[in-house]
């Protein structure tokens, strides 16, 4: 054989070998629970899962709607999906140590993959019933908030912590707010940032005035007692940026963001997490909610021992890459250096 005819050869063999390659190269279809579509997080779950579609080629995010982070973490337990947004690090807990509303069935396989922000469920009730205190809601029809979501779930032990009898209708936001402009019931809980109301009620707010409502320093220790794995903050008056006659309370304030299965391949939650740190900018812009929190250095830094799961390994990857010392009670057993 020629020179010419060897080196022709060569080179449609490495074409052949390199189509081969390709073709099989894995690519992992993904399925995501995020929350309702009527959420204003929903934003954050659709811009989220673009972010990782648009970094790579081999790795395709499909957004499925759920019920939020109980429902997510049941439907994660179960295979449904391989990850999950819009969990609270104390469901996921329960969850783990299969405690409260997973009672008798842990599952260790929970892993925490990022963090969106800290976030209170707060307490919104109609202003013209000058409601001060959460306790004062006994007995009056309140939207604990979406059926399966954690916050709900909250919102109602920690009512029975305090021994006070509600009258709990557990219903979406869209059906919620509904509710609220017709005065059926006199408040909801939504998730919220911090130091402003949720963007769902604002426009309620302008034709339905709102104010907020929360626990005495008192009440927050007696729930505590039976949940101390809850977490609150201080609301000074004025906190809340659109209501500035409404507090001083406390509200309960869990750290919430993305949770995965231990069956997520390391290199997959690597690259989950990379991506949402490099186009963050993005996503923020479609839930502006997020900026200022560190999805992934605000989970060491907030987590507290005993109120915590193991990160998973793909985030034990990026934080020892970025300089971060991982807790040893947070590496989990498949991580690979």
């Amino acid at each position: 054989m020629s020179k010419g005819k060897t080196v022709k050869v060569a080179f449609f063999t490495l074409m052949l070998l390199c189509i081969t390659v390709v073709a099989f190269a894995k690519v992992y279809y993904l399925n995501m629970g995020s929350t309702s579509s009527a959420s204003p997080i929903y934003a954050w779950c659709v811009a989220t899962a673009n972010a990782i579609n648009k970094e790579y080629d081999d790795i395709r995010v499909t957004v499925v709607e759920s019920g939020a982070a109980l429902d997510n973490l049941r439907r994660l337990r179960d295979g449904e999906f391989d990850f999950a947004l819009a969990v609270d690090l104390p469901s996921a807990m329960q969850m783990y140590k299969g405690i409260d509303a997973f009672k008798g069935t842990p599952w260790k396989e929970v892993r925490w993959l990022l963090v969106r922000n800290v976030i209170a469920d707060r307490v919104y009730v109609l202003k013209e019933l000058n409601i001060k205190n959460f306790a004062e809601l006994e007995g009056k029809p309140f939207c604990p908030g979406l059926p399966g979501s954690s916050s709900a779930n909250y919102m109602m032990r920690m009512a029975e912590a305090l021994g006070l009898k509600m009258n709990f209708r557990p219903a979406s936001l869209a059906d919620a707010i509904e509710l609220l402009k017709q005065k059926k019931i006199v408040a909801l809980q939504q998730s919220s940032p911090i130091d402003s109301m949720s963007a769902a009620l604002l426009e309620v707010h302008i034709h339905t005035p709102l104010t907020v409502v929360g626990f005495t320093k008192e009440q927050v220790e007696r729930i505590r007692q039976v949940y101390p794995y809850l977490s609150f903050i201080e609301t000074p008056k004025g906190g809340i940026k659109q209501l500035p006659d409404a507090g001083p309370f406390y509200e309960e304030a869990p750290i919430v963001g993305a949770v995965a299965s231990s069956k997520l391949p390391q290199e997959v939650g690597y690259k989950i997490i990379k991506a949402y740190v490099k186009r963050f900018n993005e996503i923020a812009e479609a839930w502006p909610a997020i900026k200022g929190w560190d999805p992934v250095r605000d989970f060491f830094k907030y987590a507290q021992p005993g109120g915590d799961i193991p990160a998973h390994a793909g985030l034990v990857q990026y934080a020892k890459e970025i300089g971060i010392e991982v807790p040893e009670r947070l590496i989990p057993p498949e991580y690979k250096p």
